[in-house]
């Protein structure tokens, strides 16, 4: 007996194959998507582990014996009351198992920080300094072109792009004073102080023991109790600002032109006019 003519499953010998060559690509898929993923991840982590470490420059002075007289001379150490630093031994391997060490030194002195109470009698003391005026962008400003007699002016920090939230670190020219003579260098005038405060600066350094016109000073006996108003002007308009300075620092020849995150922290002593820095820049 004849029937209709029979008809190809669509599940027969071709649609078998068809699936499994279909099967076969998805896989195929899966795999090169897994490949492409496995090496996006690999290139991510290789050029993280190549990635430089940032560049870190210390900006701070080593405190050592001998380092006052060579930083502000044998006059102004007897002009100021400053004492050399000094160490001597408290524990010893000698009689301990141990070692540790008793330091004396200014707080005025090497790389510090001056805090409000340094020249103001109700000035805020170290131990109460603003840390975030202390971790910011920092800008050098290079004035080695300036003699002694010649004071920084606003014109000179308007030629930087100087912005609220900076540090704004001086490069004065600066050498160690002859025996019997005071240090000198340029100044930040009275004008250019009050131009910081007005942009938003939050942080002032140099690589100089001050800021003053210590020639004026000299002038008109700062150093004299009676003369305690009129002493200090710049000092007074930064800190009363709550605006830290930090001299004394080192190195500032290498920042000139570049961008980076200046720190530079104090120890936390209480009720104080001043402690030690450690002064760092970490370049973009």
């Amino acid at each position: 007996m004849c029937g209709p003519p029979a008809v190809r499953s669509s599940t027969g010998r071709y649609g078998i194959q068809i699936l499994i060559l279909s099967e076969a690509m998805s896989a195929m898929r899966r795999q090169i998507v897994r490949f492409l993923f496995l090496l996006m991840v690999s290139a991510v982590a290789n050029a993280n582990s190549q990635k430089a470490s940032p560049t870190i420059i210390d900006l701070t002075d080593t405190i050592r014996v001998g380092m006052v007289e060579d930083s502000i001379g044998d006059a102004a150490m007897k002009a100021f009351g400053i004492d050399e630093v000094s160490m001597s031994p408290e524990m010893t391997f000698q009689k301990t198992t141990g070692r540790s060490t008793r330091i004396c030194l200014s707080s005025q002195i090497g790389t510090h920080m001056d805090a409000g109470a340094h020249a103001d009698p109700d000035g805020w003391p170290v131990n109460e300094a603003p840390l975030d005026h202390l971790i910011v962008p920092g800008v050098v400003v290079n004035v080695r072109a300036k003699s002694d007699e010649e004071g920084i002016t606003p014109a000179d920090l308007e030629k930087y792009d100087i912005r609220p939230g900076d540090a704004v670190l001086f490069l004065f020219t600066y050498a160690k004073p002859k025996p019997g003579a005071m240090f000198s260098q340029s100044f930040v005038t009275e004008e250019a102080a009050e131009w910081l405060v007005k942009h938003g600066v939050r942080c002032v350094g140099s690589n100089t023991p001050g800021l003053e016109d210590h020639k004026r000073g000299a002038r008109e006996h700062w150093m004299d109790p009676a003369n305690q108003k009129q002493a200090w002007p710049v000092h007074k308009i930064l800190l009363r600002r709550h605006i830290p300075i930090i001299e004394g620092l080192t190195n500032l020849d290498k920042l000139v032109g570049k961008k980076f995150q200046f720190i530079g922290l104090p120890l936390k002593i209480e009720g104080i006019d001043g402690a030690p820095v450690r002064a760092l820049a970490v370049l973009d």
